[in-house]
């Protein structure tokens, strides 16, 4: 069933969220963060919460979009297409944050279709401290005519890091908790089965986390996240529990207050989970 494209232009505003120094310290832990930035209070200025927990102070008007009845999307058919985050101002425990959210686009493909809109979250003082883009693929709203092809990027010569990162078993259900994300192909094997999946499969947002991590701790001084000013990811497959990611960065562009990076993430069998994924980071 085609999605509602007379929802494009819609707002939507969440409710104040207070942010929880045991919340945002348990949301660094569930995905396998080891950065004293989020959790040691004898730093000068104390912690700030994980960038990456935008996707749970970030994300009510995400709530309120997808299960929006006007949009007609297929929840038991939903997975995250693709994730951007910039990041303007830090946030901390403590800090009361809203967002407001807007549909920008449809866009219907072979097999599926991509709703997409757009948030701004401001902090109790009113400054802007997060915008983001989000895309949310439904599988079964596609037109069923083939898509273009899409090329991708022509693989780099020379890479500037390369790490690894393990996906335990359990993942899933940690990263769940702090992440607000227990949509059942995470947490329900069965489910992830019935709906055509190998199994529970990683939240994507945590496989966008682990790569904001290799980000930090490879691209910044001191492993300073506040350098970290850009991250975007496309989800290209499931990353399931037990894998092994491969994470590689590489120069893209030298602007004049910031570097882009791009980053590849590959599975057990070198296979991308990642696409056209990148970060800039502050000079």
């Amino acid at each position: 069933m085609p999605l509602n494209e007379k929802v494009i232009g819609k707002k939507y505003k969440s409710d104040p969220v207070k942010i929880s120094q045991h919340e945002s310290i348990y949301y660094a832990l569930a995905y396998n963060e080891d950065n004293d930035a989020y959790f040691d209070n004898r730093r000068p200025g104390g912690i700030i919460a994980p960038p990456m927990y935008a996707v749970f102070y970030g994300a009510g008007p995400t709530a309120q979009i997808i299960f929006d009845a006007e949009i007609g999307m297929n929840m038991m058919f939903v997975v995250h297409y693709s994730q951007y985050f910039e990041w303007i101002k830090p946030v901390k425990p403590n800090d009361e944050v809203t967002s407001e959210g807007t549909i920008t686009h449809i866009t219907v493909k072979e097999k599926g279709s991509i709703l997409g809109w757009e948030t701004v979250t401001k902090n109790q003082h009113g400054d802007v401290v997060l915008k983001a883009k989000w895309e949310f693929f439904d599988r079964s709203a596609g037109s069923g005519k083939p898509d273009a092809k899409d090329e991708g990027e022509a693989a780099p010569s020379k890479f500037v890091f390369e790490d690894t990162m393990k996906v335990k078993n359990g993942q899933t259900y940690i990263y769940a908790e702090p992440s607000g994300d227990h949509n059942p192909i995470h947490v329900d094997d069965e489910f992830a089965k019935k709906v055509g999946l190998p199994g529970i499969i990683l939240q994507g947002l945590c496989t966008m986390a682990f790569a904001h991590k290799m980000a930090v701790d490879h691209l910044t001084p001191d492993r300073d996240p506040l350098k970290v000013k850009e991250l975007y990811v496309r989800f290209a497959r499931p990353v399931l529990p037990g894998q092994t990611l491969t994470f590689k960065g590489y120069t893209q562009e030298r602007l004049a207050d910031r570097t882009k990076y791009g980053i590849i993430a590959l599975n057990n069998d070198g296979k991308d989970v990642l696409r056209n994924a990148w970060c800039s980071v502050a000079v």
